[in-house]
């Protein structure tokens, strides 16, 4: 098999994967569960512990994920040794007793990204990346919307695309018609929801104002969903710069909003931001502390210009 058909066949099975992982989700949140979970997450401001509900959740999805990869990539594709790393399990190689260095692929998980959505029923994402340790370049991307019911997807050559359950809709992931040159007006997306990122945003008085011009507004996002949702035309920029995301969190969406076509920058350089990977010190890095893992900052914006400006105006 050529190494497109073999990209294809990899993306549809980590559609497969998402879509699986994405109704266990919406399962276990209904009825009963939804009740047992309110009990559980009273104490929001402490670590997740493994009786956490959600944290069970999360564990249960991301099973289930690396048991139909195995079967499929590992099984079926004879990818193997295929390497894991996931936020839940942390650094895998499949099948069991393989060696991590002669992995050529590597697949990055976030089962629930934006668990705290979740658990108020809000949102949520299911997120995968496979990234091509001899090519240095990722395959493919699936992030799926859990209770929107959506799908994005994009694989290396291809297509960047996405698909609405409940309209029954396909579109094709371009950033949206004309896209802003300047921050007034513009719809900007931050990570908000932990007071620490809050203050450091409403510290940023150039930006904002910038923004506030023509009636600009702030949108709260989560994770990665924050590039797609430039990519998808739902907002115009995004923002994180106050601690960034780790590679798990930020590879799927990074890898779609470029190949949507987005220009997406390290603020802190001013530098585009690649989906290159030094998988030897982003290892050891977790391996070291699991609890910090290596985190990227970025500017994601549908033009550079946009972008530049961000970046210009962030008070470091």
């Amino acid at each position: 098999m050529n190494q497109s058909g073999r990209d294809r066949d990899v993306l549809r099975y980590c559609r497969q994967a998402v879509l699986k992982a994405m109704d266990h989700v919406r399962a276990s949140m209904r009825g009963s569960n939804r009740l047992r979970l309110t009990d559980v997450v009273v104490g929001r401001g402490v670590e997740k512990s493994p009786l956490n509900l959600t944290k069970g959740i999360d564990v249960l999805a991301e099973e289930l994920i690396v048991a139909t990869l195995e079967k499929k990539l590992v099984g079926k594709l004879g990818l193997r040794p295929l390497t894991v790393f996931s936020e839940e399990l942390g650094i895998r190689t499949l099948p069991e007793g393989a060696r991590e260095k002669e992995s050529r692929f590597v697949v990055f998980i976030d089962p629930i990204d934006g668990t705290e959505f979740i658990e108020s029923l809000q949102g949520g994402w299911c997120l995968i990346a496979v990234y091509d340790r001899r090519a240095s370049e990722v395959v493919c991307a699936v992030a799926g919307d859990i209770f929107l019911n959506r799908l994005y997807w994009a694989c290396r050559g291809g297509e960047v695309e996405a698909l609405d359950f409940i309209t029954h809709s396909w579109f094709r992931l371009d950033g949206g018609p004309d896209p802003k040159e300047q921050l007034a007006g513009a719809r900007v997306n931050f990570l908000t929801t932990k007071v620490s990122r809050y203050r450091s945003v409403a510290a940023q008085k150039r930006l904002l104002e910038a923004i506030e011009q023509d009636d600009g507004r702030v949108n709260l996002a989560w994770g990665s969903n924050m590039i797609r949702q430039v990519a998808a035309g739902y907002a115009d920029a995004a923002v994180e710069f106050t601690k960034g995301f780790a590679t798990y969190d930020l590879l799927p969406g990074l890898f779609i909003g470029l190949q949507a076509g987005l220009t997406i920058l390290d603020p802190r350089t001013g530098q585009p931001c690649t989906c290159r990977l030094d998988l030897d010190d982003l290892f050891a890095t977790y391996r070291r502390d699991p609890k910090s893992p290596r985190r990227t900052p970025f500017v994601a914006a549908g033009t550079e210009a946009l972008a530049r400006q961000i970046v210009a105006l962030l008070d470091r």
